[in-house]
């Protein structure tokens, strides 16, 4: 590895004309160099085709990334899951990192956890967040729903490490606050067709496999507009809860795994057992255990298929 890997950055787009080309300018504005950009446009009903043209277009742009820009526009809608794939799955950088179109990053983030990640041999992480309105203006605890993702993020540090903390959320917030090596991606097998659920449920396949590792000194700047997709799917975010927690708990079971700090019994003993009992999280640890699980994982399986 060099000191400067390729880092593909992939922006799954739908419908956020009022966003996009802020998003794409804090990734443009990284003081960090070697930079692939790939827009998965999802099939935008708005204008935000016509302005990713427009912005991309420029010489300066191009020149920006070394002319590595690519930008998929779609016929039909297919879902952030899959437009999240198919960015990674035709960028070519060592690392990989993703930004939602109403999102921004610091524009120091990748030189910040690209040090971080190589002195310290890491394959995933992740960064502190800064929740936004939809003006860009910092929100801190004034919402109820900035003042939870806040408190999520907070409390890693009562953990017994990183790792835990993601067992009873997504401590990462969001999908665009990942940065992972291909190599991982392609271990865990890709983002599953989930429509909640499908950063939390990757991540915890990550943590099978390594532990992660939480960078505070820059920020994922996460919006929240009113129009953010998971605030409209309630009816499904039980069942995705029980197929993520349910298929994980299953897999933590085995004798070994790879990352020796991953939360399991074989890795902590009795500890294992308290920890997810404090965590309330019990009946999720008997459901995995369950014949129906089974039957929601083999349901996720024919999802995941088609």
């Amino acid at each position: 590895m060099t000191n400067t890997p390729l880092v593909s950055v992939i922006v799954p787009s739908y419908n956020y004309e009022k966003f996009i080309i802020q998003s794409l300018e804090s990734i443009i504005s990284q003081t960090y160099v070697n930079l692939e950009l790939v827009i998965v446009d999802d099939f935008s009903k708005d204008n935000s085709v016509s302005l990713i043209n427009g912005l991309i277009s420029q010489e300066s742009v191009k020149e920006r990334f070394c002319g590595r820009i690519k930008f998929i526009k779609h016929e039909h809608n297919c879902g952030a899951h899959y437009s999240i794939n198919e960015g990674i799955n035709v960028s070519s950088g060592e690392f990989i990192s993703i930004l939602n179109a109403d999102d921004l990053y610091d524009n120091n983030r990748f030189e910040v956890m690209m040090s971080e990640m190589i002195s310290r041999n890491a394959r995933f992480a992740f960064t502190k967040i800064c929740v936004i309105d939809g003006e860009g203006t910092q929100l801190d605890s004034q919402t109820e729903e900035a003042a939870k993702f806040i408190a999520v993020q907070n409390s890693i540090s009562s953990f017994p490490t990183v790792g835990w903390s993601l067992i009873p959320h997504n401590a990462a917030i969001s999908t665009g606050n990942m940065l992972f090596m291909r190599d991982l991606y392609h271990k865990v097998g890709g983002f599953r067709n989930l429509k909640y659920c499908h950063d939390w449920d990757f991540i915890l396949k990550c943590l099978l496999i390594t532990e992660p590792l939480y960078i505070s000194e820059t920020n994922y700047y996460y919006r929240l507009h009113g129009n953010n997709s998971y605030l409209q799917l309630n009816d499904v975010v039980d069942r995705e809860v029980k197929t993520v927690l349910g298929d994980f708990f299953f897999k933590c079971r085995k004798k070994s795994m790879e990352n020796a700090l991953c939360p399991s019994p074989k890795n902590w003993g009795s500890d294992f057992m308290n920890h997810i009992h404090n965590m309330s999280l019990h009946k999720f640890w008997l459901f995995s255990r369950s014949p129906l699980n089974f039957i929601y994982q083999t349901r996720q399986a024919f999802i995941d298929r088609k």
